[in-house]
Protein backbone atom coordinates (compact mmCIF):
# COMPACT_ATOMS: atom_id res chain seq x y z
CA UNK A 1 0.00 0.00 0.00
CA UNK A 2 2.80 2.43 1.08
CA UNK A 3 5.34 1.85 -1.41
CA UNK A 4 8.76 3.39 -1.32
CA UNK A 5 10.86 1.41 -4.46
CA UNK A 6 8.86 1.21 -7.98
CA UNK A 7 10.57 -1.40 -9.56
CA UNK A 8 9.24 -4.90 -10.39
CA UNK A 9 10.89 -7.79 -8.20
CA UNK A 10 12.41 -10.80 -8.90
CA UNK A 11 12.72 -11.56 -5.12
CA UNK A 12 11.17 -9.95 -2.26
CA UNK A 13 11.46 -10.51 1.79
CA UNK A 14 8.29 -10.97 4.04
CA UNK A 15 9.04 -9.45 7.24
CA UNK A 16 6.82 -9.77 9.60
CA UNK A 17 7.52 -7.90 13.22
CA UNK A 18 4.73 -9.47 15.59
CA UNK A 19 4.37 -9.00 19.08
CA UNK A 20 6.50 -12.38 20.23
CA UNK A 21 8.29 -13.05 16.83
CA UNK A 22 10.10 -11.79 14.29
CA UNK A 23 9.71 -13.65 10.79
CA UNK A 24 11.41 -13.28 7.91
CA UNK A 25 10.71 -15.66 4.32
CA UNK A 26 12.20 -14.56 0.99
CA UNK A 27 10.38 -15.40 -2.39
CA UNK A 28 11.94 -16.31 -5.33
CA UNK A 29 9.16 -14.84 -7.64
CA UNK A 30 10.33 -15.74 -10.91
CA UNK A 31 8.45 -19.17 -11.78
CA UNK A 32 5.00 -20.01 -12.17
CA UNK A 33 5.07 -21.19 -8.45
CA UNK A 34 6.86 -19.04 -6.26
CA UNK A 35 10.03 -20.64 -4.40
CA UNK A 36 10.97 -20.21 -0.91
CA UNK A 37 14.59 -20.09 -0.54
CA UNK A 38 15.43 -18.56 2.70
CA UNK A 39 13.33 -18.44 6.39
CA UNK A 40 14.33 -17.76 9.74
CA UNK A 41 12.35 -16.67 13.24
CA UNK A 42 13.54 -14.99 16.12
CA UNK A 43 11.97 -14.48 19.55
CA UNK A 44 10.91 -10.85 20.41
CA UNK A 45 11.14 -10.08 24.84
CA UNK A 46 7.25 -9.39 25.86
CA UNK A 47 8.60 -5.44 26.29
CA UNK A 48 9.91 -5.16 22.98
CA UNK A 49 6.33 -4.97 21.62
CA UNK A 50 3.57 -3.75 23.27
CA UNK A 51 -0.17 -3.51 22.26
CA UNK A 52 1.47 -3.60 18.58
CA UNK A 53 3.18 -0.38 19.26
CA UNK A 54 7.41 -1.07 19.19
CA UNK A 55 8.77 -0.19 22.57
CA UNK A 56 12.06 -0.91 22.55
CA UNK A 57 13.56 -0.30 18.98
CA UNK A 58 16.88 -1.90 19.46
CA UNK A 59 15.47 -5.00 20.70
CA UNK A 60 13.40 -5.57 17.25
CA UNK A 61 16.45 -4.38 15.13
CA UNK A 62 18.37 -7.29 17.00
CA UNK A 63 15.99 -9.74 16.50
CA UNK A 64 15.62 -9.06 12.89
CA UNK A 65 19.74 -8.51 12.02
CA UNK A 66 19.27 -12.27 13.90
CA UNK A 67 16.93 -13.85 12.04
CA UNK A 68 17.79 -12.31 8.80
CA UNK A 69 22.15 -13.80 9.88
CA UNK A 70 20.71 -17.33 11.14
CA UNK A 71 18.96 -17.41 7.31
CA UNK A 72 21.37 -16.45 5.00
CA UNK A 73 19.33 -13.78 4.18
CA UNK A 74 20.87 -11.44 1.29
CA UNK A 75 20.02 -7.53 0.77
CA UNK A 76 16.80 -7.85 -0.82
CA UNK A 77 14.23 -5.26 -0.77
CA UNK A 78 11.56 -5.96 1.74
CA UNK A 79 8.31 -5.99 2.23
CA UNK A 80 6.84 -5.38 5.78
CA UNK A 81 3.38 -4.35 7.93
CA UNK A 82 1.38 -2.32 10.36
CA UNK A 83 -1.23 -3.22 12.16
CA UNK A 84 -3.23 -1.58 15.32
CA UNK A 85 -5.52 1.28 16.31
CA UNK A 86 -3.24 4.10 13.97
CA UNK A 87 -4.51 2.40 10.76
CA UNK A 88 -7.80 2.86 9.36
CA UNK A 89 -9.55 0.41 6.84
CA UNK A 90 -12.57 2.16 5.72
CA UNK A 91 -15.00 1.99 2.46
CA UNK A 92 -16.61 4.94 1.71
CA UNK A 93 -18.73 6.88 -1.81
CA UNK A 94 -18.20 9.97 -3.24
CA UNK A 95 -18.60 11.36 -6.42
CA UNK A 96 -17.93 9.49 -9.73
CA UNK A 97 -14.96 10.85 -10.71
CA UNK A 98 -11.31 9.77 -13.01
CA UNK A 99 -8.86 7.96 -10.25
CA UNK A 100 -6.47 11.02 -10.70
CA UNK A 101 -9.35 13.34 -9.69
CA UNK A 102 -10.03 11.04 -7.01
CA UNK A 103 -6.25 11.14 -5.28
CA UNK A 104 -6.66 14.74 -5.09
CA UNK A 105 -10.09 14.60 -3.52
CA UNK A 106 -9.03 11.60 -1.52
CA UNK A 107 -7.53 13.92 1.68
CA UNK A 108 -10.71 15.96 1.99
CA UNK A 109 -13.01 13.11 2.11
CA UNK A 110 -10.65 11.42 4.44
CA UNK A 111 -11.16 14.44 6.88
CA UNK A 112 -14.54 13.15 7.20
CA UNK A 113 -13.55 9.93 8.04
CA UNK A 114 -10.82 9.86 9.92
CA UNK A 115 -10.20 10.39 13.55
CA UNK A 116 -6.57 12.07 13.04
CA UNK A 117 -5.14 15.27 12.00
CA UNK A 118 -4.97 15.09 7.85
CA UNK A 119 -2.00 16.43 8.28
CA UNK A 120 0.11 13.55 10.31
CA UNK A 121 -1.88 10.51 7.73
CA UNK A 122 -0.67 8.48 5.02
CA UNK A 123 -3.54 7.99 2.23
CA UNK A 124 -3.54 5.25 -0.04
CA UNK A 125 -7.39 4.18 -1.46
CA UNK A 126 -8.74 1.89 -4.05
CA UNK A 127 -11.69 2.35 -5.67
CA UNK A 128 -13.76 -0.98 -5.64
CA UNK A 129 -16.87 -0.16 -7.80
CA UNK A 130 -17.17 2.69 -10.45
CA UNK A 131 -20.53 3.19 -9.93
CA UNK A 132 -23.04 2.36 -7.41
CA UNK A 133 -25.87 5.04 -8.82
CA UNK A 134 -26.57 8.02 -8.38
CA UNK A 135 -23.63 9.23 -9.87
CA UNK A 136 -21.43 8.11 -6.72
CA UNK A 137 -18.84 5.24 -6.91
CA UNK A 138 -17.53 3.08 -3.65
CA UNK A 139 -13.45 3.53 -2.39
CA UNK A 140 -11.52 1.12 0.03
CA UNK A 141 -9.65 3.95 1.82
CA UNK A 142 -6.77 3.04 4.01
CA UNK A 143 -5.24 5.26 6.35
CA UNK A 144 -2.40 5.44 8.58
CA UNK A 145 -0.31 7.55 10.87
CA UNK A 146 2.84 9.27 9.29
CA UNK A 147 5.43 8.73 11.76
CA UNK A 148 4.18 5.03 12.54
CA UNK A 149 5.20 4.76 8.91
CA UNK A 150 7.93 6.22 8.62
CA UNK A 151 9.43 4.59 11.90
CA UNK A 152 8.40 1.32 10.49
CA UNK A 153 10.80 1.63 7.70
CA UNK A 154 13.09 3.34 9.62
CA UNK A 155 12.95 0.66 11.53
CA UNK A 156 14.30 -1.81 8.73
CA UNK A 157 16.83 0.63 6.96
CA UNK A 158 18.58 0.72 10.70
CA UNK A 159 18.37 -3.28 10.34
CA UNK A 160 19.97 -3.16 7.27
CA UNK A 161 17.62 -3.74 5.03
CA UNK A 162 15.97 -1.64 2.22
CA UNK A 163 11.86 -1.01 2.74
CA UNK A 164 9.48 -1.87 -0.29
CA UNK A 165 6.55 -1.12 0.46
CA UNK A 166 5.08 -0.61 4.25
CA UNK A 167 1.33 -2.93 3.75
CA UNK A 168 -1.35 -3.51 6.18
CA UNK A 169 -1.07 -7.15 8.00
CA UNK A 170 -4.81 -7.80 7.01
CA UNK A 171 -4.19 -7.16 3.55
CA UNK A 172 -1.40 -9.00 3.39
CA UNK A 173 -3.26 -12.10 5.19
CA UNK A 174 -6.06 -11.89 2.36
CA UNK A 175 -2.47 -12.16 0.09
CA UNK A 176 -2.15 -15.17 1.03
CA UNK A 177 -5.72 -16.82 1.39
CA UNK A 178 -6.25 -15.56 -2.43
CA UNK A 179 -3.09 -17.18 -3.82
CA UNK A 180 -3.57 -19.86 -1.53
CA UNK A 181 -7.55 -20.67 -2.97
CA UNK A 182 -6.84 -19.83 -6.91
CA UNK A 183 -4.11 -22.23 -6.83
CA UNK A 184 -5.59 -25.23 -5.11
CA UNK A 185 -9.21 -24.43 -6.77
CA UNK A 186 -7.44 -24.77 -10.28
CA UNK A 187 -5.39 -27.99 -8.94
CA UNK A 188 -9.01 -29.13 -7.98
CA UNK A 189 -11.31 -28.72 -11.40
CA UNK A 190 -8.53 -30.41 -13.28
CA UNK A 191 -8.05 -33.26 -11.03
CA UNK A 192 -12.07 -33.38 -11.76
CA UNK A 193 -12.18 -32.70 -15.76
CA UNK A 194 -8.75 -34.42 -16.52
CA UNK A 195 -7.23 -37.79 -16.20
CA UNK A 196 -4.31 -37.82 -13.81
CA UNK A 197 -1.73 -38.62 -16.35
CA UNK A 198 -2.76 -35.70 -18.86
CA UNK A 199 -2.47 -32.75 -16.54
CA UNK A 200 0.67 -32.59 -14.37
CA UNK A 201 0.62 -30.86 -10.82
CA UNK A 202 3.03 -27.85 -12.10
CA UNK A 203 0.63 -26.73 -14.87
CA UNK A 204 -2.19 -25.76 -12.91
CA UNK A 205 -1.15 -22.34 -12.92
CA UNK A 206 -1.18 -22.16 -17.10
CA UNK A 207 -4.53 -23.06 -16.93
CA UNK A 208 -6.28 -20.40 -15.56
CA UNK A 209 -7.62 -19.25 -18.84
CA UNK A 210 -9.03 -22.68 -19.32
CA UNK A 211 -10.50 -22.51 -15.89
CA UNK A 212 -11.84 -19.17 -16.15
CA UNK A 213 -13.40 -20.33 -19.73
CA UNK A 214 -15.29 -23.29 -18.24
CA UNK A 215 -18.89 -23.51 -18.75
CA UNK A 216 -19.27 -26.66 -16.53
CA UNK A 217 -20.68 -27.39 -12.93
CA UNK A 218 -16.96 -27.05 -11.94
CA UNK A 219 -17.12 -23.40 -12.68
CA UNK A 220 -20.24 -22.85 -10.89
CA UNK A 221 -18.69 -24.56 -7.56
CA UNK A 222 -15.46 -22.33 -7.48
CA UNK A 223 -17.60 -18.86 -8.75
CA UNK A 224 -19.47 -20.06 -5.32
CA UNK A 225 -16.40 -20.58 -3.51
CA UNK A 226 -15.22 -17.29 -4.45
CA UNK A 227 -18.68 -15.47 -3.42
CA UNK A 228 -17.93 -16.74 -0.07
CA UNK A 229 -17.91 -14.12 2.86
CA UNK A 230 -14.76 -15.13 4.59
CA UNK A 231 -13.63 -14.47 7.81
CA UNK A 232 -9.52 -14.33 7.96
CA UNK A 233 -8.87 -14.52 11.78
CA UNK A 234 -5.23 -13.97 12.63
CA UNK A 235 -4.57 -14.82 16.08
CA UNK A 236 -1.36 -13.70 16.97
CA UNK A 237 0.65 -12.85 20.32
CA UNK A 238 -1.47 -10.17 21.54
CA UNK A 239 -4.17 -8.99 18.76
CA UNK A 240 -6.75 -10.57 16.87
CA UNK A 241 -6.84 -9.24 13.76
CA UNK A 242 -10.66 -9.80 11.78
CA UNK A 243 -10.66 -9.37 7.97
CA UNK A 244 -13.79 -10.22 6.64
CA UNK A 245 -13.84 -10.43 2.52
CA UNK A 246 -15.77 -11.74 -0.33
CA UNK A 247 -14.39 -11.66 -3.93
CA UNK A 248 -11.08 -9.66 -3.41
CA UNK A 249 -12.86 -6.71 -1.52
CA UNK A 250 -12.94 -6.54 2.64
CA UNK A 251 -15.95 -5.37 4.04
CA UNK A 252 -14.78 -5.27 7.60
CA UNK A 253 -11.56 -4.93 9.61
CA UNK A 254 -10.75 -4.57 13.10
CA UNK A 255 -8.20 -5.33 15.76
CA UNK A 256 -9.21 -7.23 18.89
CA UNK A 257 -7.55 -6.63 22.21
CA UNK A 258 -6.67 -10.65 22.87
CA UNK A 259 -4.31 -12.56 21.59
CA UNK A 260 -2.17 -16.39 22.47
CA UNK A 261 -1.06 -14.32 25.45
CA UNK A 262 -4.39 -14.36 27.14
CA UNK A 263 -4.79 -17.79 26.50
CA UNK A 264 -1.27 -18.71 28.01
CA UNK A 265 -2.00 -16.31 31.05
CA UNK A 266 -4.62 -18.69 31.83
CA UNK A 267 -3.25 -22.07 31.27
CA UNK A 268 -0.55 -20.68 33.77
CA UNK A 269 -3.30 -19.38 36.21
CA UNK A 270 -5.98 -22.26 36.05
CA UNK A 271 -3.25 -25.02 35.50
CA UNK A 272 -0.49 -24.27 37.62
CA UNK A 273 2.13 -24.30 34.47
CA UNK A 274 5.27 -22.61 33.99
CA UNK A 275 5.06 -20.09 31.39
CA UNK A 276 7.29 -22.86 29.13
CA UNK A 277 4.83 -25.57 29.23
CA UNK A 278 1.82 -23.17 29.04
CA UNK A 279 3.45 -21.91 25.89
CA UNK A 280 3.77 -25.52 24.73
CA UNK A 281 -0.18 -26.16 25.30
CA UNK A 282 -1.03 -23.27 23.53
CA UNK A 283 1.25 -24.83 20.27
CA UNK A 284 -0.97 -27.86 20.93
CA UNK A 285 0.83 -30.19 23.19
CA UNK A 286 -1.06 -31.68 25.73
CA UNK A 287 0.90 -34.06 27.14
CA UNK A 288 0.84 -34.44 31.38
CA UNK A 289 -2.62 -31.91 31.40
CA UNK A 290 -5.92 -31.87 31.71
CA UNK A 291 -6.90 -32.30 28.17
CA UNK A 292 -10.68 -31.47 28.89
CA UNK A 293 -9.93 -28.42 31.33
CA UNK A 294 -7.10 -27.23 28.32
CA UNK A 295 -10.65 -27.28 26.18
CA UNK A 296 -12.68 -25.43 28.74
CA UNK A 297 -10.41 -22.76 29.00
CA UNK A 298 -9.78 -22.42 25.10
CA UNK A 299 -13.70 -21.97 24.84
CA UNK A 300 -13.80 -19.52 27.60
CA UNK A 301 -11.14 -17.03 26.07
CA UNK A 302 -12.10 -17.81 22.93
CA UNK A 303 -15.47 -16.51 23.89
CA UNK A 304 -14.41 -13.10 23.39
CA UNK A 305 -13.01 -13.85 20.16
CA UNK A 306 -16.85 -14.38 19.02
CA UNK A 307 -18.12 -11.61 20.45
CA UNK A 308 -15.31 -9.77 18.97
CA UNK A 309 -16.86 -10.77 15.76
CA UNK A 310 -20.37 -9.66 16.30
CA UNK A 311 -20.24 -6.06 15.78
CA UNK A 312 -18.78 -7.27 12.11
CA UNK A 313 -21.77 -9.51 11.51
CA UNK A 314 -23.94 -6.30 12.54
CA UNK A 315 -22.18 -4.28 9.68
CA UNK A 316 -22.92 -7.06 7.31
CA UNK A 317 -26.68 -7.59 8.17
CA UNK A 318 -27.65 -3.79 8.66
CA UNK A 319 -25.72 -2.88 5.28
CA UNK A 320 -27.65 -5.55 4.23
CA UNK A 321 -24.91 -7.26 1.89
CA UNK A 322 -24.82 -10.82 3.86
CA UNK A 323 -26.94 -12.73 6.96
CA UNK A 324 -23.52 -13.63 8.05
CA UNK A 325 -19.71 -15.53 7.16
CA UNK A 326 -19.62 -18.61 4.85
CA UNK A 327 -16.34 -19.89 5.97
CA UNK A 328 -13.45 -19.07 8.91
CA UNK A 329 -9.66 -19.20 7.86
CA UNK A 330 -7.68 -18.99 11.52
CA UNK A 331 -4.29 -17.85 10.94
CA UNK A 332 -1.02 -17.21 13.65
CA UNK A 333 -0.20 -18.69 16.95
CA UNK A 334 -3.79 -18.92 17.81
CA UNK A 335 -4.26 -21.50 15.16
CA UNK A 336 -2.49 -24.14 16.85
CA UNK A 337 -4.65 -23.48 20.26
CA UNK A 338 -6.22 -26.72 20.98
CA UNK A 339 -10.16 -27.12 20.17
CA UNK A 340 -10.56 -23.00 19.33
CA UNK A 341 -10.77 -23.85 15.69
CA UNK A 342 -13.73 -25.90 16.53
CA UNK A 343 -15.01 -24.06 18.75
CA UNK A 344 -15.61 -21.28 16.43
CA UNK A 345 -17.09 -23.71 13.81
CA UNK A 346 -20.01 -24.71 16.17
CA UNK A 347 -19.97 -21.44 17.50
CA UNK A 348 -20.84 -20.02 14.03
CA UNK A 349 -21.97 -23.02 12.48
CA UNK A 350 -19.55 -22.68 9.34
CA UNK A 351 -16.93 -24.50 7.61
CA UNK A 352 -13.05 -23.59 9.48
CA UNK A 353 -9.53 -24.36 8.50
CA UNK A 354 -6.28 -24.11 9.24
CA UNK A 355 -4.31 -21.28 6.94
CA UNK A 356 -1.63 -22.75 5.24
CA UNK A 357 0.04 -20.65 2.87
CA UNK A 358 3.17 -22.85 2.21
CA UNK A 359 0.70 -25.62 0.53
CA UNK A 360 0.85 -23.00 -2.48
CA UNK A 361 4.75 -22.46 -2.50
CA UNK A 362 7.42 -24.65 -3.38
CA UNK A 363 10.33 -25.18 -0.71
CA UNK A 364 13.19 -27.52 0.54
CA UNK A 365 11.20 -29.36 3.55
CA UNK A 366 14.84 -29.19 5.11
CA UNK A 367 14.69 -25.07 5.15
CA UNK A 368 11.89 -25.21 7.90
CA UNK A 369 13.22 -28.05 10.34
CA UNK A 370 12.85 -31.60 10.24
CA UNK A 371 7.89 -31.66 10.23
CA UNK A 372 7.68 -28.23 11.07
CA UNK A 373 6.59 -27.14 7.99
CA UNK A 374 2.82 -27.87 8.52
CA UNK A 375 3.26 -26.49 12.04
CA UNK A 376 4.84 -23.47 10.92
CA UNK A 377 2.47 -22.70 8.23
CA UNK A 378 -0.15 -21.03 9.74
CA UNK A 379 2.25 -18.83 11.69
CA UNK A 380 3.55 -17.44 8.14
CA UNK A 381 0.33 -16.36 6.46
CA UNK A 382 1.14 -12.45 7.19
CA UNK A 383 5.39 -12.88 5.24
CA UNK A 384 3.91 -14.90 2.96
CA UNK A 385 1.26 -12.60 1.85
CA UNK A 386 4.14 -9.74 2.21
CA UNK A 387 6.56 -11.70 0.18
CA UNK A 388 3.91 -12.97 -2.64
CA UNK A 389 2.73 -8.92 -3.45
CA UNK A 390 4.93 -8.78 -7.00
CA UNK A 391 3.41 -12.75 -7.82
CA UNK A 392 -0.04 -11.71 -7.36
CA UNK A 393 0.22 -8.02 -9.29
CA UNK A 394 -0.21 -6.09 -6.18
Amino acid sequence: MFGFLKRKQKSLIGMDIGSNVVKCLLLDLTEDRPVVTHFAMADLPPEAIVDGEIMDRELVIEAIQAAAQSAGIPDEPVASAVAGRAVIVKKIVMDKMSEADAREAIYWEAEQHVPFDIDDITLDFQILQEDIGADQMELLLVAAKKDMILGHAELIRDAGFQPFVIDVASFANQNAWEFLASHTEVIDVLDEDEDEDEVAPEDSVDDLDRFDEGEDDSEAEVDEKSSEFVALLDVGGGVTNVHIVRDGVPFFTRDLPLGVAHFIEEFQKQLGLTYETAHGVARGHLDDVDQQLVTDIVRSVGSEIYQGLEPSLSYLKTSGEADGIDRIVLSGGGAHLPGLLEYLSESYGVPSEKADPLAGLDYDPDLFGDGEAEELSPLLTVSVGLALREAVGK
